[in-house]
């Protein structure tokens, strides 16, 4: 079961690569998750490429690797659609599925829908939001998440400042990223993540390469 679903990951990701018009890998000090209490401490290559993300219709991937044994920790096939597309966006998504390789191997799957907004205030502000639904497809899990806050870009620099809240435990908190473009294709990004229901602190420093 191990190698059918790394050789699954490794397809798509392969597939993925052939038709992508965007790409990236970044080398974190931890692992990107959607809901930020759930990012990981440890070391990983996180890999993104996809579709043209200003058509209606767009196709992207998004998968974890362990960085000390070059691992897969998961793999996300995420479909969008555009509903609005002005200065106020609006798009519906899926993802088909998710899946999850724990530490001893063993394969959870999720099946989610997402709602995502994006408000354009001027050429350096935006306002965004997104909600979440995701559910275990052979586990007995159900989350409903929902985040919002600010975006900014000026030259080199970029942040997001967000506020969340997820009902897995009651939990809820603030967290922030940074990126700093280093050069033409290397970026330097920051992450920092504080969950006020439980006190806990992560933060994460990572080095990206787009093609």
């Amino acid at each position: 079961m191990r190698t059918f679903y790394l050789s699954l990951i490794m397809v798509c990701l392969s597939a993925s690569a052939a038709n992508a018009q965007y790409g990236s890998i970044e080398l974190s000090s931890g692992g990107f998750s959607f809901v930020p209490n759930f990012t990981s401490e440890e070391p990983h290559f996180i890999v993104s490429m996809g579709t043209n993300s200003e058509k209606k219709f767009s196709a992207h991937l998004l998968s974890l690797v362990r960085a000390n044994n070059l691992v897969p920790r998961n793999a996300i096939v995420i479909t969008r659609y555009k509903l609005l597309d002005k200065r106020f966006k609006l798009s519906v998504g899926a993802h088909l599925p998710a899946i999850q390789i724990n530490d001893d191997y063993t394969v959870d799957s999720f099946f989610a829908q997402e709602v995502l907004t994006d408000y354009q205030i001027n050429d350096r502000w935006s306002v965004r939001s997104m909600y979440l639904h995701g559910e275990g497809r052979n586990l007995d899990l159900e989350i409903h998440f929902f985040t919002a806050g600010a975006a900014y870009r000026k030259g080199k620099f970029s942040s997001y400042s967000q506020f969340w809240v997820l009902d897995l435990d009651s939990g809820f908190g603030l967290s922030q990223s940074f990126g700093y473009q280093l050069g033409k294709k290397l970026t330097l990004n920051a992450f920092a993540n504080q969950t006020l229901s439980t006190g806990d602190f992560i933060w994460t420093v990572g080095l990206n390469r787009s093609f």
